[in-house]
This record gives C-alpha cells, sequence and structure tokens, in this order.
C-alpha cells in the first residue's frame, strides 16, 4: 500500500510553510477548492477504515463501549459524528455511484451521510441526489433527502423512533460559552421554533432601528432569551410591545390523507414547511390546534389569487411558505424565508400574484434590493445572477 504516513508529512510541511497573507486572492481560492477535495477523501478514506476495525471488533481492545465511542476518541470527533460516518461507510457497499463520489473526493462526510441515508431507503433517488449535491448547500440537499426518506419509510414507525431518542443537550465550550443542541419530531420542534419566530423578528426590527448589522444567527439568539423572559413575565405586565408566543405552521397534506381512515401509503407524507416531513396522524391530531394552517392540496388554486395591493394576501404568503419549503430560494443558500420579495418592482407591475412573489432571507433580500443582485425563475429553476453576470442555477446546465 502507498505510503500515507509519508503522503501526511509532505502535506503537513507544505501547510506549515504557507504563508496565506502574501497569496493572491485567486490562489487562495484555488487552495481553498484544494484543501477540500483533499478533505472529503482524506474523510472517505477514514470512515472506510474504521468500518473495517468496527467489523472486526477490534475497538473493544481499548475498552471502548462501541465503535462509535472508539472511532470518536481516536479522530477527536463527538459519538454521533462518529456513529454518521460509520453508518454511511456501511450503507455505501449498496450504493456504488455515491461509494464513487466519496472515494473521489466530490462528496464531504455530511454530504455522504445525506446521500446515503435517503438512498438506502429508495435506491432510485441515489443519481438525482448526487447531481443536487453539486449545486445545493447542504441545507437543502439534506432537506431533499429527509423528503426521498420520508417518502420511502414508514412515517409513523420514523416519528416514533425520533422521538424516543429525543434529546436537549447543554455544555459548556472552551471560551465559556454556554451551548445546547435538539433533536426530536419535526412537529414538536415546529411549534418551539414557531413560537420563538416572533421574538426572532422583533430582535430584527431592533436591531434594524439601531442601525446594527449581524448575522440573523444572532438575531435568533436574541429572540430565545427574549422568549424567555415572556415566558417568565406575568402576562399583565406586558406593556403591548412585547410578542407573544403565538405563532403559526403550514402543514401540507393532501386532503384524501386527512380524511380517510385507510388511504394509499404514498399519500401518507405531508410536511410542515421550513421543517420538514411529517407523519399525517400527525397532522390529524394537530388539526385542531389554534397555531396550525393546514395547506390542502386539492383545495382552492392560490396561483389564481390576483390583487393590486402592494403586499401580499395571507394565503399567498403561506403559498409561498409551502412551495418554497420555507427556505430562501437563492441556490447556494440555506437560511429560512424572512422576507416575502417582489421578483418584479411592483412599481412596475402593480399587482400582486403568486408566481411574481418568492421567499428571501435577510441576506439575500439586502443584496436584492441595494447591491444590484436580481433573480427569476427560468427552465432550469431559480437563478440568481449577480452583478458581475455570473449566475447560480438551482439545476445547472450540463456545461457548468
Amino acid at each position: 500500500m502507498f505510503d500515507l504516513a509519508d503522503l501526511r508529512k509532505r502535506l503537513q510541511s507544505l501547510v506549515a510553510g504557507l504563508d496565506a497573507d502574501v497569496l493572491e486572492p485567486v490562489e487562495a481560492e484555488r487552495l481553498v477548492g484544494e484543501f477540500a477535495t483533499i478533505e472529503h477523501v482524506a474523510a472517505a478514506g477514514k470512515a472506510l477504515a474504521a468500518r473495517r476495525v468496527a467489523e472486526s471488533g477490534r475497538w473493544r481492545r481499548a475498552g471502548e463501549r462501541s465503535e462509535a465511542e472508539w472511532l470518536a476518541r481516536a479522530t477527536g470527533d463527538s459519538v454521533g459524528a462518529a456513529r454518521a460516518a460509520l453508518e454511511t461507510a456501511a450503507k455505501m457497499r449498496e450504493l456504488p455511484a455515491t461509494d464513487a463520489a466519496f472515494r473521489g473526493g466530490e462528496l464531504s462526510g455530511q454530504q455522504a451521510s445525506a446521500i446515503a441515508s435517503a438512498a438506502h431507503a429508495d435506491p432510485g433517488s441515489e443519481q438525482k441526489l448526487l447531481g443536487m449535491s453539486q449545486a445545493a448547500p447542504l441545507t437543502k440537499l439534506r432537506d431533499e433527502c429527509d423528503r426521498v426518506r420520508a417518502a420511502a419509510t414508514d412515517g409513523e414507525a420514523r416519528r416514533k423512533r425520533i422521538h424516543q431518542n429525543r434529546y436537549w443537550r447543554k455544555w459548556t465550550d472552551g471560551e465559556g460559552a454556554r451551548c445546547g443542541q435538539y433533536r426530536m419530531t419535526p412537529e414538536e420542534a415546529a411549534k418551539l421554533e414557531a413560537a420563538a419566530q416572533p421574538f426572532i423578528d422583533a430582535a430584527f426590527r431592533r436591531a434594524r432601528d439601531e442601525g446594527r448589522e449581524e448575522p440573523s444567527e444572532a438575531y435568533a439568539a436574541d429572540g430565545l432569551v427574549d422568549m424567555a423572559r415572556a415566558a417568565a413575565r406575568p402576562t399583565d405586565d406586558n406593556d403591548g410591545d412585547t410578542p407573544t408566543t403565538s405563532a403559526e405552521m403550514v402543514v401540507v397534506v393532501n386532503l384524501e390523507s386527512l380524511l380517510a381512515d385507510d388511504v394509499d401509503p404514498d399519500c401518507e407524507t405531508c410536511h410542515i414547511a421550513g421543517v420538514g416531513p411529517v407523519a399525517t396522524s400527525v397532522a390529524r391530531d394537530l388539526f385542531g390546534d389554534a397555531l396550525l394552517k393546514i395547506v390542502i392540496r386539492d383545495g382552492v388554486d392560490i396561483r389564481t389569487v390576483v390583487h393590486p395591493g402592494r403586499h401580499p394576501t395571507a394565503a399567498q404568503r403561506t403559498a409561498i411558505l409551502v412551495r418554497d419549503r420555507g427556505r430562501c430560494v437563492r441556490p447556494t443558500c440555506r437560511r429560512p424565508i424572512a422576507q416575502i420579495d417582489h421578483i418584479d418592482d411592483w412599481n412596475h407591475t402593480l399587482h400582486t400574484t403568486l408566481d411574481e412573489l418568492a421567499g428571501l432571507c435577510v441576506h439575500c433580500h439586502r443584496l436584492k434590493t441595494h447591491r444590484g443582485h436580481r433573480y427569476r425563475h427560468g427552465e432550469r429553476g431559480w437563478e440568481w445572477h449577480h452583478p458581475d453576470g455570473s449566475i447560480e442555477y438551482q439545476h445547472p446546465p450540463p456545461d457548468a
């Protein structure tokens, strides 16, 4: 076998002598791509070798409780990341195209994990997901993988499995910051996130009024703290300017699935916009919730709603959340929708229709409004046009 130790030493020597401050930006950009590919190839090799150790049982000699804990200790990764790497490597045996792309450095470990999980449930989706991985950001790829997996598996069994393994973990990092992570069923997470959204929106407006421009994640953190304060404050102390936790979730479900007791399993999947797939039984359970809005696919065609006002109607806002699955339409963006935007200036059209609206995050809306960026929906899906003439495609042309 090729001497990997020698290759590692050469790479270490190269990086040790790299002076990033003197690099031309174009060369630095090229190096980012090269190092990313090397990182991907190394992740594939690590996962394949770890799979062999796991199958041999050699990890038990180190006294670890599981192969995932052994790998986490050996690599410095979390146990969850190690477990995902081992599961991905195991599934690769049945997915030759994904295996080849992973070994070739075309996929990151997280991309490979998402595709392997979905394609293992539905092998026919493998090529489509591999193609999507070359253009879409990780979040949108995961959304599609979630959809594929939900359509191919029993939704209620999956929901029970996720619920059984739910958690909220808390820890303090090396800098002293308090951190957290939660895992729960999509409908439970949707309630939490929907309750927080009014506070996040208020934090964004406050920052805008004060002339502050910060990442959307910072506003989300502020909103979460504000929600906790509101929950601890007596209701009669509310000054009228503080948001309440009443918010809205949008669930898309087939009418026949919602009403029938026994329907085709292919019709049994619905999803919460911006969150992910859920079992239809969950929609039935939540139907009476005042915070829930059900969008029935067999109902009124919202596309036909046109009105002369500048702002979209409530029905159109709901349709945008459903159509764009709660995420910014820019192909390379992964952020949640924050603005319902007119693709063409309303001052020119003087009317508002669904086809002329799109969901954008705060950052992309700012680029479009103030920095000369444009977008449209063409033959290859959403296109994002930069001021320099370059274009991001949702589905890139073959020669892109």
